[in-house]
């Protein structure tokens, strides 16, 4: 297996748990010629990028590195076939993806792209969210939104943040992802008050041990976990457009063969987050919320991909 080292530069914080610093990252190429990429989130729970690499050296892969493996295996078969995963696929369309620092103009933008769905990463300030919820919402008004803490508030102000947003406001809102950290009477009261919920961060597994009486959405990342049931909202691991792609054809395949009408609108859609680089300006720096891949074999980037200096893991 060989490595390639990557920089990722955003353009503004990326959640309530991560400054707008560089997020380092690895792309990788099995012996069987297939890609994929590898990018760790430590405030967010995974193991650090080199406990990832040295158990793939060692044979003893963690989450990420299992689904890189999973991704390299897929990718290198299409790629010795000569065809591209996307080809017959119909991928899902995406909401637009906000960092903490979004402002009214970027979201005034995204709407005339044609965004009508905004996931916003907030910070636990109460009054200062709502403030920018609400300022960020009026540029836009037939837009709903998807507002991600990270599980960074506790269960009273999780409660708060619902009760201070207006009837009017309440209604925009699609689902409160990780308001705080999962608990069944707790977030069984937040729904009581109304609350719309989705999941992602608490999730061991991918599987909620207790649940609450009302559906939640869920989340899935394909570079953490795979699904095969429910209607879940596909989101990539905000990496490279190596793992954008690899997100992207788990939720074509997924949806393929269901009507229309039960395919969410999905967080496929995420070039916009950091500056640009040769594989996202590949990929198409002027997005919209559908998700359009490289040409090439496999996931794409084939020029790209070769061109790379690569290096023995």
């Amino acid at each position: 297996m060989q490595y390639c080292p990557y920089t990722l530069y955003p353009v503004g914080a990326l959640s309530a748990r991560s400054a707008a610093q560089p997020r380092e990252g690895v792309l990788l190429r099995g012996d069987n010629g297939g890609y994929a990429c590898l990018q760790a989130w430590p405030e967010l729970g995974d193991a650090p990028l080199e406990y990832e690499l040295d158990a793939l050296r060692d044979g003893t892969p963690l989450r990420l590195g299992e689904r890189a493996l999973k991704c390299m295996e897929i990718d290198g078969e299409a790629r010795a076939k000569g065809v591209n995963l996307f080809s017959g696929l119909r991928i899902p369309r995406s909401h637009a993806t906000l960092t903490v620092s979004a402002t009214p103009s970027q979201v005034y933008n995204l709407h005339q792209k044609g965004f009508r769905v905004g996931k916003i990463k907030v910070i636990p300030k109460i009054a200062a969210t709502v403030d920018r919820l609400v300022n960020l919402a009026a540029m836009v008004p037939d837009w709903k939104w998807r507002v991600d803490f990270n599980c960074t508030l506790s269960p009273e102000a999780a409660l708060k943040f619902w009760e201070e947003l207006s009837d009017a406001m309440k209604q925009r809102i699609d689902y409160v992802e990780d308001p705080c950290a999962y608990d069944v009477t707790v977030w069984q009261q937040l729904q009581d008050a109304g609350m719309p919920l989705g999941y992602d961060m608490p999730v061991t597994e991918g599987h909620i041990p207790a649940r609450t009486s009302k559906p939640m959405m869920r989340i899935v990342k394909p570079a953490r976990h795979h699904s095969n049931t429910g209607h879940p909202v596909f989101q990539n691991n905000m990496d490279h457009p190596i793992g954008q792609c690899w997100a992207a054809y788990n939720a074509a395949l997924f949806y393929n063969d269901k009507p229309e009408n039960e395919v969410p609108l999905c967080g496929l859609v995420t070039q916009n987050i950091y500056k640009p680089n040769d594989f996202s300006e590949a990929l198409g720096l002027d997005i919209t919320p559908d998700f359009v891949p490289p040409a090439g074999t496999g996931l794409g980037f084939d020029e790209l991909l070769a061109a790379q200096p690569w290096k023995t893991l």
